[in-house]
């Protein structure tokens, strides 16, 4: 499996000593529940970036925060969020797209993100060949990638309408792995490719 250049920089530890990848929707405790159901878009922004800041050199200054430390990435996922805050009907592409735009401007950061879309209609969605080679280029420059999927297509362990974190791939049998609320899971990406009967997106933030 092709993987991030190293997936340990997602574990983030509580006071007790329990270990989690990547941050947790649920972490957002301010008795807004709809936060807590619907920011999962801005838990995957905060990961992704927070990934960057620690391992490409001079994005440093994209997290100004402890983010090893469970406080200190729910501060972060705190600072992220009002740029990509979910409507309605949660958060689709372009808006994760501009927002993450906007949140790197505002700190002197210049990042581009590139989008491979897959359409509800099946015949109009790219085959997995093209998905792999559009991951395997992210994950090859040791770029996490956001994962959006509207529908689970009978994937058991993928929530439907969530993004999540891709941080590995197996072109040849289809599966990915993912940080996902403070997991770290394999999916069936290839079966999610074929039964997905609302689509998603993948998005890659570039340096």
């Amino acid at each position: 499996m092709l993987t991030l250049g190293n997936t340990d920089a997602f574990l983030i530890r509580d006071a007790s000593g329990s270990s989690y990848y990547g941050g947790d929707q649920h972490w957002f405790g301010d008795g807004k529940t709809y936060r807590k159901e619907a920011a999962c878009g801005a838990t995957t922004c905060a990961n992704i970036l927070g990934y960057l800041a620690r391992r490409h050199e001079g994005l440093a200054g994209l997290a100004p925060y402890t983010l090893h430390g469970k406080d200190g990435f729910i501060e972060y996922m705190k600072a992220v969020y009002p740029f990509v805050r979910p409507s309605l009907i949660g958060i689709m592409p372009a808006d994760f797209t501009r927002g993450v735009e906007e949140y790197s401007a505002g700190l002197g950061f210049e990042l581009e993100c590139e989008v491979l879309a897959v359409p509800a209609a099946s015949l109009k969605r790219p085959a997995m060949d093209s998905v792999c080679r559009f991951l395997e280029t992210a994950l090859a420059d040791d770029l996490p990638v956001a994962f959006l999927n509207l529908s689970s297509g009978r994937v058991k362990n993928l929530d439907g309408y969530h993004w999540v974190t891709l941080v590995g791939l197996d072109g040849e049998s289809g599966i990915c792995r993912i940080v996902d609320n403070g997991r770290m899971l394999d999916v069936d990406l290839k079966k999610w490719l074929k039964r997905t009967t609302l689509g998603g997106a993948f998005v890659v933030i570039e340096p």
